[in-house]
């Protein structure tokens, strides 16, 4: 199969990325797969591409590529300054590149990754099921590790022709709104009642910092110490009141440990733990999560399961062909 880019400059964390590794959390194999599952999705809906086919996930600074072959691509999430071959290229939209021409992408200038999806998918190969990278495991993607300069990918074939493919643009309406990122959703528990009432006021009312300490793995927090309830001291659990015994992590599970940083679990994240979870951020906002630049002040917001789920809804209602133009 031919090669249809080369990476020039691969950017400081670049990774393949597409359907999560469903499965396998009781081995200990999280699920990886784009933390932003909106823009992946729409950048393969763009290209004609089943939604969860794999593309590139940048991060903080995209990556600059030799195109090798003609083929359609979409660049969204991030607007990481994006030229073709020194011109402007658009934001969630698809375009045709041809053999000499060369991408490059810069530092995020709004939000903090971007996802680069091409007409026929990245063919890597797919490992326990996925194309999905995780890379503290050397999983999936390119020989389980993120791009390199020198690496050359090849694409598998297109749903139709490339002329028909290119052009197709998001709709405006149903992009992310600006500065949405600055409030991420949550459903408190399953450990909230380990916290004092007042610590949980905190929680959900008082600002945080995203720390620079924030990958795939998961996204720390600097704000207020949050405090804990008495309880009786635990030989499993140990002395400290942030520990529990050991049990299952959920993508998004907010780890509080000694009061001290909230975590908040990403797709690449362990599979079990023993701090106390305060609170879950909603499966639809792990895409604000996703656009949250370090330093920048964001606030948690409580909602009800119900809530949760609605908003989850509405969401993967959003990746839909009657919400783009060109088709």
């Amino acid at each position: 199969m031919a090669a249809a880019f080369e990476v020039i400059q691969p950017g400081p964390f670049s990774s393949v990325q597409g359907s999560p590794r469903r499965g396998f959390l009781d081995s200990g194999i999280p699920p990886s797969g784009p933390m932003d599952r909106f823009a992946a999705a729409m950048g393969n809906l763009l290209v004609g591409n089943p939604r969860e086919e794999a593309g590139l996930e940048m991060t903080a600074q995209g990556v600059k590529l030799k195109i090798l072959g003609e083929a359609v691509i979409a660049l969204t999430g991030a607007d990481m300054g994006a030229q073709l071959n020194g011109q402007p290229a658009p934001l969630w939209q698809s375009f045709a590149v041809q053999a000499g021409d060369v991408l490059s992408l810069g530092m995020a200038q709004s939000g903090w990754r971007g996802y680069l999806s091409a007409a026929g998918g990245f063919a890597v190969p797919a490992v326990l099921g996925s194309k999905s990278t995780y890379t503290l495991g050397g999983l999936g993607g390119v020989r389980g590790r993120t791009l390199k300069k020198g690496d050359k990918l090849s694409l598998g074939a297109p749903a139709g022709s490339l002329a028909d493919l290119a052009g197709r643009k998001v709709k405006a309406e149903v992009l992310p709104e600006p500065g949405s990122q600055k409030e991420l959703r949550v459903v408190l528990g399953p450990q909230d009642d380990h916290v004092t009432d007042e610590s949980v006021e905190t929680f959900t009312s008082e600002p945080y910092k995203v720390s620079h300490n924030s990958n795939r793995v998961g996204y720390r927090y600097e704000g207020p110490q949050l405090f804990f309830k008495e309880r009786a001291e635990s030989l499993d659990a140990g002395a400290d009141p942030s520990n529990i015994v050991d049990d299952g992590n959920a993508v998004g599970a907010i780890q509080i440990p000694a009061g001290k940083e909230p975590i908040c679990l990403g797709p690449d994240a362990v599979t079990m733990g023993g701090y106390v979870k305060i609170a879950c951020l909603i499966a639809a906002d792990m895409d604000r999560m996703a656009q949250c630049r370090l330093q920048e002040e964001i606030n948690f917001k409580a909602v009800s399961v119900e809530r949760a789920r609605e908003i989850l809804e509405d969401s993967l209602a959003r990746v839909s062909e009657e919400n783009l133009e060109g088709v």
